[in-house]
């Protein structure tokens, strides 16, 4: 049982030490192109990220692409945006769009009362397949398979207890 224990502390405590979260970097390349850059601030490359450009006032998706070892090279939209990196649940950056030479054509003041009335649409939602997801739900089936064995295995050893002392 200790080396159980042991193992199972060895198991968990890795989970922990790897530990990240994601850093979106943005630069204006003076061209009316922005460069995008993503990656995790423990060096990791964020490759297979998924970038998308969001209109602030639409909502409507300008651009949208998955982050490849390169740096994402974009257009400026012309409307104010925002840029959405997402890779996975709980690594998700947002930063407002740098705007073209020439400013916005449209520019609306908007508050963040409208923003949260904004809900997503169930057809809008990405399912994540991230490794570290898939590790985590493997390791919990692991764990109640263990626990489902071992309290069969005790009680097993209980009924067998309790009919030799009724002998």
């Amino acid at each position: 049982m200790k080396k159980l224990t042991t193992l199972v502390f060895l198991l968990v405590t890795q989970m922990y030490l790897f530990g990240h979260s994601l850093v979106l970097n943005v630069f204006d390349n003076e061209d009316d192109t922005i460069t995008i850059e993503g990656a995790f601030n423990t060096g990791e490359s964020a490759a297979g990220a998924l970038v998308k450009l969001e209109g602030i006032d639409s909502g409507e998706i300008l651009f949208k692409q998955r982050l490849s070892d390169d740096d994402l090279i974009v257009k400026i939209p012309q409307i104010p945006y925002i840029i959405i990196l997402d890779g996975g649940p709980g690594h998700t950056v947002e930063k407002a769009g740098i705007p073209p030479k020439n400013g916005f054509k449209e520019i609306e003041i908007h508050t963040e009362k409208s923003k949260k009335e904004k809900r997503p649409s169930k057809t809008s939602m990405e399912v994540s397949s991230s490794p570290a997801v898939m590790v985590s739900i493997v390791f919990a089936f692991i764990l109640l398979f263990a626990t489902i064995f071992i309290s069969i295995r005790n009680t097993n050893k209980l009924i067998s207890e309790l009919k030799k002392e009724k002998e």
